[in-house]
Parts: structure tokens; C-alpha cells; sequence
């Protein structure tokens, strides 16, 4: 990722004592190469959907033709930690599920809330639901009641990470050029 090359270096005393020997080091801690709020107002955007599997270098390189815009890409979506901000492979994402629920059975019969329908959705409105207590819940027709599992949390989470922003084309050199000149002291 050419991302950290443009950071500044610091001395960083690792044992954290007053007299302790220092490391130069990148400082990780610098988030600004891109202002957020240009980013907020930005209109230059595109939609782009992560497909299974897909890496940030990867998504940079069918995007920018280059994989060493993927911090862009991640700073543009506020994605910090590539591990947890960037969605899950199918595969991983099982492998996640299991190890935090014990298998994938567990989570989906593992319930997270009740809801109660109070309007379905149809071609003219959007699904109303509230959250409600078991007694509730069991009280309801079937019609009017939906369940919501660990496993649906976990997968609507995983899914909502695979849309993301794209800065235009046009202007990614700008940006990479403004983070080789940046001054930061």
C-alpha cells in the first residue's frame, strides 16, 4: 500500500519510558492526506459494489488502473482497518461466524431482536417494522412478526461494507500528487 510512503516519520519511544531508546517510525495516526469534508461534498463520486473475494488493490487496479490508489479508496470510506472495514470473502466471512458463534447454525438460531411488521413492503412503500419483547412477539400472527439473528446482523454489516465511494478518475493524480508534497510540520 504506497499509502504509508507519504506519511511523516516520527521518533516513537516503543517501551514508553522517559530515558527509553526511540524507533523511527511512520506515524500511522495522520488520517488528512484527503480532507474529510472535501470528501463529504465531493460530487465526483461513483457507486462501485465490492464483488466475493475482491481486495483493495484489486478493486484500485479495475477502478484507477493502478493498484497503488487503494488508500484512497480507503480513505475515501473512512475504512482505517482493512481487516474489519473491508467485506468479508465468503469464505472468511464463514470462518468469522464461526469462531465468534461456534458455527453458523448457532448463529442463525441465535436471536439479536424481535420485530413486529407494521407495514409491509410493497412497489409504493417501504417496510415499517418496530422492535418488541418475546411475549409480544409471540403473540403476533405470523404475518406480522420477523426475527432477527446474529447471522443477519453479521451478514447485513459484511454486505453494507461492499458499497463503497469512488473518487473520479480524473481527479486521483491530483490527490496523489497533493499527499507527496504535503508538509506536515
Amino acid at each position: 500500500m504506497s499509502y504509508f510512503a507519504h506519511l511523516p516519520v516520527i521518533e516513537y519511544n516503543i517501551h514508553g519510558n522517559k530515558y527509553g531508546e526511540t524507533f523511527t517510525v511512520r506515524d500511522i495516526f495522520i488520517r488528512n492526506l484527503i480532507k474529510q469534508n472535501v470528501i463529504d461534498k465531493a460530487l465526483n463520486f461513483d457507486e462501485y459494489t465490492i464483488e466475493d473475494g475482491e481486495r483493495a488493490d484489486t478493486t484500485s487496479y479495475l477502478v484507477y488502473g493502478d493498484v497503488k490508489y487503494d488508500w484512497i479508496i480507503f480513505l475515501t470510506n473512512r475504512m482505517f482497518n482493512p481487516y474489519f472495514d473491508w467485506p468479508l470473502s465468503h469464505q472468511d466471512f464463514t470462518k468469522m461466524i464461526r469462531g465468534k458463534y461456534g458455527s453458523v447454525e448457532r448463529a442463525k438460531k441465535h436471536i439479536f431482536e424481535y420485530r413486529q411488521i407494521i407495514e409491509a413492503e410493497t412497489d409504493k412503500t417501504t417496510l415499517k417494522e418496530v422492535i418488541i419483547d418475546k411475549d409480544a412477539y409471540n403473540a403476533l400472527p405470523d404475518g406480522e412478526k420477523k426475527r432477527i439473528t446474529r447471522y443477519d446482523i453479521e451478514f447485513k454489516r459484511n454486505e453494507a461494507n461492499r458499497r463503497i465511494k469512488i473518487i473520479n478518475r480524473q481527479y486521483v493524480e491530483n490527490i496523489l500528487k497533493e499527499a507527496q508534497n504535503k508538509r506536515y510540520r
